[in-house]
């Protein structure tokens, strides 16, 4: 059974190596806020836990309080109601931070105009660091987002990534 064991071991952590990536900490660490919509977006982020996608694998992961994030993933428009819950998320959160829209939503408010209860999206109030659009986008098309936003911290630049959604 060792045997086994270690042969498994050993031809996973390979596969665990290629897809490490390069961030000031691995796991990057998320934390997420659904600040109202349809909640679309919310279960596929959901979905990105499970089988087939391995987020864990790519080196992220949820944390239940904005304390110990890295990145605030911010879902659905952006309601009267949630405002101030999304600023203390944000202002809990320790250097450095990011913040990432998924969703069309979360982006420009999409199909939820402004109104009396809704403030729209996070892109005319925020900086975005990573904008993921779709409605919803999948759970691959989410990864790839966040996958694409490692490879560009050495950069430094800003990144939208379309959907076919």
């Amino acid at each position: 059974m060792g045997l086994i064991r270690a042969v498994m071991n050993t031809v996973f952590w390979k596969e665990r190596q290629k897809r490490k990536p390069l961030g000031p900490r691995w796991p990057l660490l998320l934390f997420h806020v659904d600040t109202g919509g349809c909640g679309g977006c919310g279960m596929e982020l959901q979905a990105m836990t499970c089988l087939p996608y391995d987020m864990q694998g790519a080196g992220f992961g949820f944390v239940n309080s904005p304390r110990s994030a890295d990145v605030l993933l911010v879902t659905g428009a952006l309601t009267r109601t949630m405002a101030p819950v999304l600023q203390a998320a944000w202002e809990a959160m320790p250097n450095p931070k990011g913040i990432i829209s998924i969703g069309n939503c979360a982006l420009d408010g999409g199909v939820f105009s402004e109104n009396y209860a809704v403030m729209g999206g996070l892109e005319r109030r925020v900086s975005v660091d990573l904008a993921i659009t779709g409605c919803p986008p999948s759970p691959q098309e989410i990864l790839n987002g966040l996958c694409s936003l490692l490879g560009s911290a050495a950069q430094g630049g800003k990144k939208e990534t379309p959907s076919g959604g």
